[in-house]
């Protein structure tokens, strides 16, 4: 515009160039003013939301549907939101899991731990009887082996937690299994006026890890 005025030698053309550069000054000043201040409305907002984050609300985000650099980068602090919230899930799988399991053993402990008591009763009372003190210090051995399986399954229970555990299998002889079992309960069984039946193939073999799978059958006896 300028330009054309100085070509056609209208009047007053310096005053007119100078007004023209003027106004585009001005123009130019108030846009990029007007960019900057939404950019910067923009960038509160999303300190606020990652704030907001920080302070525990997990399912705050960043808007970030619109094109351009500033929104591929909320993008990507979105997507480290959520990476950081499914850690976080996980972490408290594994506490629940934990906690319950420490729990669930610590319940189991206090059968093998009554069945000592009532073995040595009946030890200290029998002391005479040679066969009854052989029959209930085996049984007594088999629950302190009870109890270090135990132990052992609350240790390996906290590697499964941390994803390091590995199963223990090998072929076992489903029989001799159940007879470990019916060797365990007899007694209680007999007190509460009850008896156990296993049936099945002698010879039967199983791929298993024979602690745990022996520790999940005696919680269906029990």
């Amino acid at each position: 515009l300028s330009a054309a005025w100085v070509g056609f030698c209208f009047p007053n053309a310096a005053l007119v160039v100078s007004l023209s550069f003027l106004g585009t000054a001005i123009s130019v000043s108030a846009i990029l003013y007007r960019y900057f201040r939404e950019e910067n409305e923009i960038l509160e907002d999303a300190v606020v939301r990652i704030r907001d984050y920080l302070s525990g609300h997990r399912n705050v985000r960043i808007e970030s549907d619109e094109e351009g650099e500033l929104y591929r980068l909320f993008h990507e602090v979105n997507s480290l939101a959520a990476i950081l919230n499914a850690h976080a899930e996980s972490e408290a799988r594994s506490k629940t899991f934990l906690k319950h399991t420490i729990s669930d053993i610590s319940h189991q402990l206090k059968t093998p731990l009554a069945a000592l008591n009532i073995y040595n009763g009946i030890i200290q009372q029998d002391a005479d009887d040679a066969q009854t003190i052989r029959e209930f210090a085996s049984l007594s051995e088999q629950e302190l082996d009870r109890i270090e399986t135990l132990v052992q399954n609350l240790l390996k229970s906290t590697k499964l937690g941390a994803g390091t555990i590995v199963i223990d299998k090998a072929e076992h002889n489903i029989s001799e299994m159940m007879s470990d079992l019916e060797r365990r309960f007899s007694y209680q069984a007999e007190q509460e006026g009850k008896h156990l039946v296993f049936s099945g193939d002698d010879t039967m073999t199983l791929l298993c890890d024979r602690n745990w799978l022996t520790e999940a059958i005696s919680n269906l006896i029990k």
